[in-house]
């Protein structure tokens, strides 16, 4: 792994991404729609013999940003490469979401989380207890079918009034095992940013 970047997400946390990432702007249409563009453009080409690839490349990340705007989404990141020349293909997306219900009394994070997520794996982060469900599933490419991992992680945000809900995507993750420990390092690199100093007032 090498290249990795601390980016900051909206105002409220910052992640080190492995390798190359971008982001792509959410409930902007124009501006998704330009970001896109450029992404396919330099990713795929301009050569005519391309035009399909181009194609099915725009549609599936305009549907990727459809999803997330319909949602209560706030970041959408893509990988590009692991290592220069090494493509990696992934998604990140992250939403804040309410709780499912509301803690007993005295009742902990992770107790809470485990009680809300049973069917979720417990893993100990540095932000704090989270909770994380993985899949692999069949996906077909441009009539290929390969196998997709889809990686769903919930933290609690600051405050602890809402979850942090991270979703990864990575197609042809031809090594689940080895994908889900990047993605479990990846999650564990986010810091939440200190909140402003509210300003005294008549300042």
């Amino acid at each position: 792994m090498s290249d990795a970047r601390l980016t900051s997400l909206d105002d409220e946390l910052t992640i080190v991404f492995p390798g190359t990432w971008v982001m792509i702007p959410l409930h902007d249409d124009e501006a998704a729609a330009r970001r896109i563009r450029r992404l396919v453009a330099e990713r795929v080409g301009r050569a005519d013999r391309l035009a399909r690839v181009r194609h099915t490349a725009k549609s599936e990340l305009e549907r990727l940003v459809a999803l997330a705007n319909d949602s209560s989404a706030f970041a959408l990141a893509m990988s590009l490469e692991i290592l220069p020349g090494v493509p990696f293909p992934a998604s990140l997306v992250l939403s804040r979401e309410e709780w499912p219900t509301a803690p007993a009394a005295e009742e902990q994070a992770d107790a809470h989380l485990a009680r809300c997520f049973p069917d979720h794996d417990a893993l100990d982060l540095s932000l704090g207890p989270a909770r994380r469900r993985s899949t692999v599933r069949q996906t077909t490419y441009e009539e290929q079918s390969a196998p997709e991992l889809v990686a769903d992680y919930r933290f609690v945000a600051p405050g602890g009034e809402r979850l942090i809900h991270a979703r990864v995507n990575a197609p042809t993750a031809t090594a689940p095992e080895l994908y889900l420990e990047l993605f479990d390092a990846m999650i564990d690199s986010i810091t939440f940013r200190a909140p402003l100093a509210t300003p005294a007032a008549g300042r």
